[in-house]
C-alpha cells in the first residue's frame, strides 16, 4: 500500500542550536516503544501555528528542554508572535506573558515565573525559592522537532547525520556533522511489514528512509531509542536510531 503522508504542524520557543549526531545498534535489553532517554514523561501539545505562522529568527528553536535543580524538568515553547512562552511541566502547559525585567527576559502569569539570561534560566513557583535551570541541547532538538510537526527524528554516526521525517510530505537529511543538507518534498510512505518506508526524489537525487519500532542503542553514547532507522542516499546505506514524535 502506497500513499502520500501528512502530519499536523504545531508551534513553540528560544536560544541557538547545533545539531548533535550519533548512530545506533539494536539492543535486546530495551523494550520496543519506550521513549528516548531523558524525554519528558508527558508533553502537552504545542499550540498549532499553521502553515502561515511567522518564522522564528535564525538560530532560535521552537522549543527548549531545561533541567532544573530539585529534579524539575521543563519544556519551554516559544510563542514569539504573542510575546509569551508556553511552559510545559508534568504534561500540562501554562502560557506565561513577557513582563518587565531589569535584565534578561522574564515571563510570568503571576504564579509561575521563568526568566532567561544568556544560556541560563531561573524558575520560580509562587513565592517559593528561585531554582536554577540548564538547557539540555540534545533534548531541546527533539522538542523543537516535535513542535515543528516532525513525525520521526533519527540520527547516526560516521559521518554524523540526522534525518527528520515531516512535517507534511517533507524529508530533511543533514550529514557530515551539518556540512551537507538535503531537502526533499513530495515524500510518499509505504508500510512494509511494520517498517515505515519514506521515499522522495529531487531531480536525480533520491532518498529512502526506513523506520521500524524496535529497541535501538546509539553505538557511541549508548543512549536508548524506541525506533531504528536506515537511510539510503547517494549509494550508501546509513544505520541509526530514531525517536517517534
Amino acid at each position: 500500500m502506497r500513499y502520500t503522508f501528512a502530519v499536523a504542524v504545531p508551534a513553540a520557543l528560544l536560544v541557538a542550536g547545533m545539531l548533535m549526531a550519533a548512530g545506533c545498534q539494536k539492543s535486546p535489553d530495551r523494550q520496543a516503544g519506550a521513549p528516548e532517554s531523558g524525554a519528558p514523561t508527558a508533553t502537552a501539545p504545542a499550540p498549532v501555528a499553521g502553515e502561515n505562522a511567522p518564522a522564528l529568527p535564525e538560530g532560535l528553536l521552537r522549543a527548549y528542554f531545561w533541567e532544573c535543580d530539585s529534579g524539575v524538568s521543563l519544556v519551554m515553547q516559544n510563542l514569539l508572535e504573542e510575546e509569551s512562552i508556553g511552559l510545559v511541566m508534568h504534561g500540562e502547559m501554562r502560557k506565561l506573558p513577557q513582563v518587565v525585567a531589569a535584565s534578561g527576559v522574564r515571563y510570568s502569569d503571576g504564579d509561575f515565573t521563568f526568566w532567561t539570561k544568556g544560556e541560563t534560566a531561573m524558575f520560580q513557583r509562587g513565592s517559593g525559592p528561585e531554582i536554577a535551570c540548564r538547557e539540555v541541547r540534545a533534548k531541546s532538538l527533539v522538542e523543537d522537532a516535535r513542535a515543528r510537526g516532525v513525525l520521526y527524528r533519527g540520527r547516526g554516526n560516521e559521518p554524523g547525520w540526522t534525518v527528520e521525517v515531516g512535517p507534511n510530505d517533507r524529508l530533511q537529511f543533514v550529514t557530515n556533522f551539518g556540512e551537507k543538507k538535503f531537502e526533499f518534498a513530495g515524500a510518499t510512505v509505504a508500510n512494509d511489514d511494520g517498517t515505515m518506508v519514506y521515499a522522495a526524489q529531487s531531480g536525480d537525487d533520491a532518498i529512502k528512509v526506513s523506520v521500524r519500532q524496535e529497541a535501538c542503542l546509539d553505538d557511541m553514547s549508548g543512549e536508548p531509542f524506541d525506533h531504528s532507522m536506515v537511510v539510503e542516499h547517494g549509494g550508501k546505506a546509513l544505520r541509526g536510531c530514531a525517536v517517534a514524535l
